[in-house]
């Protein structure tokens, strides 16, 4: 067997290495999460100046377009079926959308500020469902905690068309329907909206403020998250329970994927260098087009994340892919689930998260252990039949490894830089190694590894994209990884599946080919087609 040391030039000292906090470690160590969009953008779109902020359906091009609180009219809301659905792939904590874009809660908002006549009118309290009794945040909760499911809670604040915020400021003019406020006074009714939402349902496992927050917003926030949620880890948030974005929609963030960054509003690789411990959370649609199909009938926001009829359950060889490229690249999962207009899951959608369960279960009885080590470890497999190690280093006192190298039967086989909470690699082939080795070849200070070695499915590569035509993601700075000319929709495709950043495509007329690392809404536009990577 090989026998490696740890050079001491590659060692240095620890200090001013970021450290997590316990909350952050606590919210590692979940690893599989879930996101849930059920609300307005359900049933109908909304948006301002053109511009979608959620859901499905036609969008005017100019003006505002508020759907009324009564379109939000399920019938069969079952938040039971969803949670069982979400433990049978054996989701942690789950995420729900209870106020997007449009600004509509989904539980009942008593903020009011009588002094400039303000009243959060936009919620289930004006909607039919229940008879406006209904608190979709309540019982889904409840029924969290009757799977043992840590339950949490997306709050848009810089994009609501109720409000009239557009990327964290208020508009003028507001129509019929919207609210008439002052920036100061958004910034009011913001916070008074979150203390009741952070006050009323527990202990919540995370909070989202997509896309960050406003600036005059982030210490009032702060200030409330320290009193009522001081335990709560927060995507994109201010403090220091924080994670950031992973940079892209896709679910194969770039390797590699560092715990430090420079802030929670870094998103993508983040540096080992940086000053802060700030995770990558990898948010991902279940919901993918049919390879090849037109889906331009009722395409929704972002094309996947509210519930579309047209698309189809992401297979389960590109949900096990997604899960090694987020798990198994030092950041946590959060798969998304779509509840349909009645407030049910598709009975294939249920399928399709038993499958991926299924897949899991692969991982919850390691074959062989080993560690922690400091420095190299050498290991017998001639008594185990496996085709993949878990590489896992102890975050307590920061990421600590830099660099280090593999080896199967003496060869090397490949080299690695970040490990961090879990890096997982597969070996070559599908067939029986005698022995393995890992030698670390850089860390500051001392760095404790250990090793867990599976033997799960292998899944043939995908092929293909399913495309979208008539119509166009909006690109923006940033989402826009680069342009590149194409003669043909295929070739945007092959463009958009051979870089794993890229989450969606779009094609234009005049044959310029748009990669973008996330979906940031859907406008009809005629000559255009877009396109998502089916990677597996």
């Amino acid at each position: 067997m090989l026998k490696f040391a740890l050079p001491a030039a590659v060692l240095a000292l620890a200090s001013g290495v970021p450290v997590p906090t316990g909350a952050q470690l606590e919210w590692y160590r979940d690893e599989v999460t879930a996101i849930g969009h059920f609300n307005m953008g359900t049933f109908q779109a909304c948006g301002i100046g053109g511009i979608r902020m959620e859901g499905r359906g036609p969008l005017r091009e100019n003006g505002v377009q508020l759907p009324p609180p009564e379109t939000f009219a399920p019938t069969n809301v079952n938040v039971t079926q969803w949670t069982e659905a979400l433990g049978s792939f054996g989701v942690k904590h789950a995420v729900l959308v209870v106020s997007h874009g449009c600004g509509f809660n989904t539980f009942p908002s008593d903020t009011s500020f009588p002094e400039f006549n303000f009243t959060w009118s936009y919620s289930v309290k004006n909607s039919p469902w229940m008879n406006g009794k209904g608190d979709i945040a309540r019982l889904f909760v409840d029924a969290c905690k009757k799977y043992g499911i840590k339950p949490g809670f997306y709050h848009g604040i810089v994009n609501n068309a109720f409000l009239n915020v557009v990327k964290g400021i208020v508009q003028p003019n507001p129509q019929p329907g919207q609210a008439n406020i002052t920036q100061e006074q958004y910034v009011q009714v913001v916070t008074q909206n979150l203390r009741q939402l952070w006050t009323n349902y527990g202990q919540l496992a995370e909070v989202w403020f997509d896309g960050g927050m406003a600036p005059e917003t982030s210490e009032p926030l702060l200030k409330l998250l320290n009193e009522l949620q001081p335990n709560t880890v927060a995507f994109q948030g201010p403090g220091k329970n924080v994670v950031r974005w992973c940079g892209t929609e896709s679910g194969h963030p770039q390797y590699p994927l560092w715990s430090t960054a420079n802030s929670s509003g870094t998103s993508g690789q983040g540096s080992p260098d940086a000053p802060e411990f700030v995770p990558a959370e990898v948010d991902t649609c279940f919901q993918t087009p049919k390879a090849g199909e037109n889906t331009q009938v009722s395409a929704p926001y972002g094309g996947c994340w509210f519930y579309n009829e047209r698309d189809v359950p992401k297979s389960v060889a590109e949900l096990a892919s997604i899960y090694a490229d987020s798990v198994g690249n030092n950041a946590n999962l959060l798969l998304d689930w779509s509840p349909q207009p009645d407030g049910t899951l598709r009975q294939d959608h249920i399928e399709r998260y038993q499958e991926f369960g299924k897949f899991l279960s692969c991982y919850e009885t390691a074959k062989k252990t080993v560690g922690p080590f400091t420095s190299s470890q050498s290991v017998d497999l001639s008594d185990v039949n496996v085709e993949r190690v878990a590489i896992s280093e102890d975050l307590t006192n920061g990421q600590l490894v830099r660099s280090f190298d593999l080896y199967l039967d003496g060869q090397k086989f490949t080299t690695g830089s970040s490990v961090g909470h879990k890096r997982i690699v597969m070996f070559p082939n599908v067939t029986s190694y005698k022995s393995f080795s890992m030698n670390i070849t850089g860390a500051v200070s001392t760095p404790k590894v250990s090793l867990s070695f599976y033997h799960c499915m292998r899944f043939p590569a995908g092929s293909g994209c399913g495309i979208q035509s008539g119509f166009a993601f909006i690109i923006s700075p940033g989402n826009l990884i680069r342009n590149i000319s194409s003669s043909s929709v295929d070739d945007c495709c092959k463009a958009c599946r051979a870089d794993s950043a890229c989450s969606v495509f779009v094609d234009s007329p005049q044959k310029v080919c748009s990669l973008l690392s996330s979906q940031s809404g859907l406008v009809s536009s005629p000559g255009y087609t877009s396109g998502t990577p089916l990677r597996q």
